[in-house]
């Protein structure tokens, strides 16, 4: 590798360095590594750190090298590095990470630790939260430092706290409170001092405060003292110093429960748990509260304010009130109230059209602008956001649905709603970043004209789900309906083809479950004028095609997904139509809806969709054993069983979905194949099979009947495309000899009897191909 290379990230080039240095010996880790870690995070990473003073701990020869503590930045660093000078009796000039180049060169000095301060500039007098460090004595056991976690959590909410959990990337946890920066580092760590005091209390005989580890006696220090200005914590997703790279990583409570090791999370896989899981801390700065001492101050109140050219007076909003008649409608009537003036929201309005609403708190009342094809999600794009009249702030909480005969009839749901910051401030604009658990991101605003504006997306998302793989969510399996079936929704189980549906800026991609591109099979599922209202989303759904009696034929729909011929396609668009049954949202104009409850995804799902298209909603009923027998006395598959209020889990098998199927049947991927003998010399003997689950392969067996000579030959041809590979199990099988063992990209669909105790299928009998990579 060479000594240096030249990268450009975002406007600035930057110069890396012995990018080929091994910084963590055991693990192998390079400094290509790192710099790649940051570069790929740093969408993320900068939700935490943007604009706060670090302190950095440099590697530059390795973890078991010298390593060094630096807060000042260095002479020759470039001049687009920002920085702060801070201190009461020294003053140290604190690098300030302001965007993704920033961090790229930080990562290019080995500052494999980013430590930060709890201040943003240009406030480095007023800290936005407050920290529990729990550091745990030398062997105790993870579930206990987990327990001590949990009861803190739950004596920190009735305060009106909202705490954020991470692991430290060592052995302790951290728990981060958001606040409002409005008091000063005394203040603040005075009521934190009176909170962990409260707290100790009741956990004395685990906890202490105590500094000092003889005076600990064994028990969890709760580290306090770094609520100080002087004080640095590390930062969330930053790399720790050690082995095996471990991350100091943000998660949401519920994960505390299976959390076995805090170094399960390194530097290799937290790019790839945060592309399938998200950001668990996502909308932090939306949940700043103030402190508990203050929190007697009426919020939200109603106050009489004097007429005023900052405040508007209910007579003010007249244009609102003349539009209005609040005895028909639902809608908050004008009126002042007191709150923090930092509040957003974004409704997604389906009037007479379906469209978006901004609404940005300022002087008493809501900005408000109509944007017609929702919030850009990504730079680049430019979307018109049409101002309309200011709205009352309790429209903050609006959420149900507007007469027909009303100004706006329809249904207005919240879609986001949470805090923003002006950034910048233009002549004829500003800069705004919204901070909420839907929407996390900054954007610019643009007077073009009159009431007309532009509305872009500044930064950019880590993971653009537009554009990449989409693993989906797996069902688990069951032979019934469930005991507690009143807590789950239950829909038809399609005997199709499983396909996500991404639509992006008004083009439709569809991809089978395998990730193969199918668009091109289904032409009369391309047009997106006629199917959907919106203008970008991501749908789970299966594709099928119907016999006479409206029925799924899963025949007939893999005909049509092998068929590359486009007059053929063409002709069975009209003699073999394809219809796909949508029955999930992940993604809708601007925001991911992975971890909304099933029920709203569905509303806002069913209302993408336009009635009479080849596109249709999976419907939903309550009653899963009416549902069951019905399917049954069709010849339907089976039925479906989703758990109401839980969220949608990329790539992972989980039991909130239940598959009730009448055939014992299931997908699987074919691993390898046997030398064949007789009459199979020319192409195998049998196929090895193995079930994906959770990114594991689980070893299913293998498969020998239920094909002629003719698809035989047919399966082999495919199967020599695949790339030959190490055997991909650790089972020990009776043909490891004469097994070809290939990459798990074919997948067909297996009857049989039951499961063994090993795993394996009894008396498995192959059906039919159902994905393989095209060409």
């Amino acid at each position: 590798m060479a000594n240096f290379q030249l990268t450009q990230v975002g406007k600035h080039k930057i110069k890396l360095t012995n990018l080929d240095k091994v910084l963590f010996p055991e693990s192998g880790i390079i400094k290509a590594e790192l710099v790649s870690y940051y570069l790929k995070m740093a969408p993320t990473l900068l939700r935490y750190i943007r604009r706060r003073p670090l302190s950095l701990i440099r590697y530059p020869d390795g973890i078991q090298a010298h390593q060094f503590f630096q807060k000042d930045k260095p002479d020759w660093a470039p001049d687009w590095i920002e920085s702060v000078p801070l201190g009461k009796e020294e003053l140290k000039d604190y690098i300030l990470a302001t965007d993704e180049a920033s961090i790229v060169w930080l990562a290019n000095l080995a500052s494999i630790e980013l430590h930060i301060r709890q201040d943003r500039a240009p406030s480095n007098d007023r800290p936005d939260f407050f920290i529990f460090d729990l550091d745990p004595p030398e062997g105790q056991p993870i579930r206990e430092i987990v327990e001590i976690a949990q009861a803190l959590k739950i004596f920190l909410e009735p305060f009106g706290y909202h705490p954020f959990v991470k692991t430290s990337g060592g052995k302790g946890l951290h728990i981060f409170v958001p606040i409002e920066p409005k008091y000063d580092y005394d203040t603040l760590f005075d009521c934190v001092k009176i909170l962990a005091e409260e707290f100790i209390k009741n956990h004395s005989s685990s906890c202490t405060l105590k500094i000092n580890k003889q005076a600990r006696q064994g028990k969890l220090l709760i580290d306090i003292y770094r609520n100080r200005g002087s004080q640095t914590i590390v930062a969330p997703y930053s790399v720790r110093g050690r082995e095996p790279a471990p991350v100091s990583m943000p998660l949401a409570w519920y994960q505390l429960d299976d959390l076995e090791d805090p170094k399960e999370y390194h530097l290799r896989n937290v790019p790839d748990i945060i592309k399938h899981e998200g950001d668990q801390w996502e909308g932090f700065h939306s949940f700043s509260v103030l402190l508990h001492t203050d929190q007697d101050q009426p919020s939200g109140s109603r106050i009489v304010l004097p007429p005023s050219k900052y405040y508007k007076t209910p007579q003010q909003l007249k244009s609102y009130l003349d539009k209005r008649d609040f005895s028909k409608t639902p809608e908050p009537p004008p009126s002042i109230v007191e709150t923090a003036g930092d509040a957003f929201v974004v409704h997604r309005h389906h009037a007479s059209r379906l469209h978006y609403d901004l609404r940005l708190e300022k002087n008493g009342t809501l900005l408000s602008w109509a944007v017609p094809k929702g919030m850009p999600q990504k730079p680049g794009i430019k979307r018109l956001a049409v101002q309309t009249e200011p709205h009352p702030v309790e429209y903050l909480q609006f959420d149900g649905e507007i007469p027909k005969d009303q100004y706006g009839g329809g249904m207005m749901w919240i879609f986001a709603r949470g805090k923003y910051e002006i950034t910048k401030e233009k002549k004829d604009g500003f800069y705004f970043h919204l901070s909420s658990p839907q929407m996390d991101g900054e954007y610019r605003m643009h007077n073009t004209k009159g009431n007309e504006w532009l509305l872009e997306r500044v930064d950019r998302d880590m993971i653009n789900i537009l554009e990449d793989e989409i693993p989906v969510m797996l069902a688990d399996s069951a032979d019934k309906v469930p005991a507690n079936h009143d807590d789950y929704l239950y829909e038809v189980k399609w005997d199709g083809i499983r396909v996500i549906i991404a639509i992006e800026e008004g083009v439709i991609k569809i991809r089978s479950r395998n990730q193969n591109d199918l668009t091109e099979r289904f032409p009369e599922l391309t047009n997106i004028n006629d199917s959907f209202r919106i203008s970008n989303g991501i749908f789970d759904g299966e594709i099928v095609c119907l016999d006479s009696k409206g029925r799924p034929d899963f025949k007939k729909v893999i005909g049509r997904m092998h068929s590359t011929s486009k007059s053929r396609i063409e002709k069975a668009t009209k003699s073999n139509p394809a219809y796909c049954y949508l029955f999930d949202c992940l993604y809708l104009d601007g925001r991911s809806l992975v971890n909304e409850p099933i029920e709203r995804r569905r509303i806002w799902c069913e209302d993408s969709v336009k009635k009479g298209t080849n596109y249709r909603m999976s419907q939903a009923i309550d009653d899963g054993i009416a549902l069951w027998e019905a399917a049954g006395k069709h010849q339907l598959e089976g039925i479906m069983a989703k758990r109401r209020g839980s969220r949608y889990h990329m790539g992972r098998r989980s039991g909130d979905w239940i598959k009730i199927k009448y055939r014992q049947s299931e997908e699987v991927a074919i691993i390898g194949y046997t030398e064949g003998t007789g009459d199979r010399v020319h192409t195998f003997g049998a196929l090895h099979i193995a079930e994906k689950i959770d990114n594991d392969l689980i070893y299913r067996g293998k498969v020998g009947t239920g094909f002629d000579g003719q698809k035989m030959k047919e399966i082999i041809s495919i199967l020599h495309k695949v790339k030959i590979t190490d055997k991909p199990i650790k089972e020990k099988t009776p043909d490891d000899k004469i097994t070809t063992w290939i990459n798990p990209e074919v997948t067909c669909e297996v009857k049989f009897a039951s499961i063994t105790n090993n795993g394996t299928f009894r008396e498995p009998i192959f059906q039919f191909l159902v994905d393989y990579p095209d060409e």
